[in-house]
């Protein structure tokens, strides 16, 4: 693609239709202007491709198409993208504009709001994960606050993509007017290991960024494991991340601290398998505090069946390519095999080549006798050595890893193997 340098001012006319009001603004690889036509107002956010070397042009390409598609899905609880169209080569979407800016002017003011604002979170991460998908870029910035001060997601930039999600960091880390370092002081510990694998995909990661953000907003802009000042302090907040090393008594100490101690203290365990496993557990823990004045009651689980029709790709290369589980396995045996190499039933690979934690034989899903029940298996079994190898980076159902003697599947379970989601319906 050729993109050619754009010089956007206040007062230009952007495809006979939208003109700029003002610039709300900037980041690494685009910009983002308030902009007018006949009907309203909206957020237009450019890719300003021109800026970059022609190597980069189709992963931001794929990035940023990926983000105004997440920000399609139906829900409240998002900032919903609108008009997709490109100017000189150079990508841009519409999205709603959010009148009262983002979550970020509550550090450490109206606090008794916190609760309230948490419980859209919430709600928004839980339609995402239920989804297949995660965030992976949570934090005060990517959080909106409608007309009517309810709280929306937006920045889907870096969902589920751990190699873009580092790219961007890095371009970001001293990008940020506010704080010199963006997301990095959100990451998981497990996000800065090069060995996490599919751990570092599954919905903890949002969890513990929700931990870190209503941290800062509740002790007026600090971070838990200390507020670097510049670039040479981070290797410090990142392992005392990873020990648990945080200052709780910084939190104790402000207005509902001792309230919020609890909630937080389990959302940044070092250990994923000790934070709260889905958000649905947390809202269970954080309403109480939100009182009556939201009446949105807390979602149940979506009721679930064994009997299986579909794998759908979620996130990933082929995200939304459907496998009907009885074409997969054509009258052929009871297994379906899951891998990135190409003799599998369920090809999962990047059209480059990158390395997306799966294994060449990851996982596999397999009918029970009767016919009535699925299961799946970490690993797969090898005939030549006639032996089960396991894969590599683990298989994950939902949150928990999932070994070789098997686990029950039902419609709505989301299965990780390193970057790429599936769910099953």
């Amino acid at each position: 693609m050729v993109a050619f340098r754009l010089d956007l001012k206040v007062g230009n006319v952007i495809d006979d239709k939208y003109q700029i009001i003002r610039s709300i603004g900037s980041g690494s690889y685009g910009d983002v202007f308030l902009v007018k036509d006949k009907q309203g107002q909206y957020a237009m956010k450019i890719l300003r491709l021109y800026d970059e070397p022609g190597s980069l042009h189709d992963e931001l390409v794929k990035r940023f198409t990926q983000e105004y598609e997440t920000a399609k899905m139906p829900g409240e609880y998002f900032v919903h993208s609108l008009h997709y169209s490109e100017m000189k080569g150079n990508p841009y979407f519409t999205m709603e504009y959010c009148t009262n800016g983002d979550l970020a002017k509550y550090v450490g003011k109206n606090t008794a709001l916190l609760p309230l604002m948490a419980h859209d979170i919430l709600f928004g991460l839980n339609d995402l994960h239920t989804s297949g998908k995660i965030h992976r870029d949570l934090k005060p910035e990517n959080v909106l606050i409608r007309d009517n001060g309810r709280a929306a997601l937006t920045d889907f930039g870096v969902v589920g993509n751990k190699n873009a999600a580092k790219r961007i960091s890095t371009r970001n880390i001293f990008g940020r007017p506010r704080q010199k370092f963006g997301s990095p002081l959100y990451m998981a510990p497990e996000m800065d290991d090069l060995k996490g694998g599919g751990v570092t995909y599954l919905q903890t990661i949002d969890i513990w960024s929700f931990g870190v953000m209503f941290y800062e907003l509740l002790t007026g802009g600090l971070f838990p494991f200390g507020s670097p000042n510049d670039l040479s302090e981070l290797p410090l907040y990142l392992q005392n991340a990873k020990k648990g090393i945080w200052n709780r008594q910084a939190l104790l100490d402000v207005t509902y601290g001792q309230e919020w101690m609890p909630i937080i203290e389990r959302c940044l365990k070092p250990d994923y398998q000790e934070r709260y496993q889905n958000v649905l557990e947390m809202l269970k823990d954080i309403e109480p505090m939100a009182g009556s004045t939201r009446s949105t009651p807390v979602p149940e689980a979506d009721r679930r069946s064994p009997s299986i029709a579909t794998v759908v790709i979620t996130q990933g290369e082929g995200t939304g390519t459907v496998y009907n589980v009885q074409n997969v396995l054509a009258g052929k045996g009871r297994m379906i095999r899951v891998g990135r190499s190409r003799d599998n039933n369920i090809v999962l690979c990047e059209k480059d080549n990158e390395d997306t934690y799966v294994s060449r034989h990851h996982f596999t899903i397999e009918r029970s006798i009767d016919g009535q029940n699925w299961y799946i298996k970490d690993g797969q079994w090898m005939k030549e050595e006639r032996r089960w190898n396991l894969s590599t980076n683990g298989t994950y159902l939902n949150a928990s890893r999932v070994n070789s003697d098997g686990q029950k599947l039902f419609t709505g379970d989301i299965i990780t193997a390193g970057e790429f989601k599936l769910k099953v319906e």
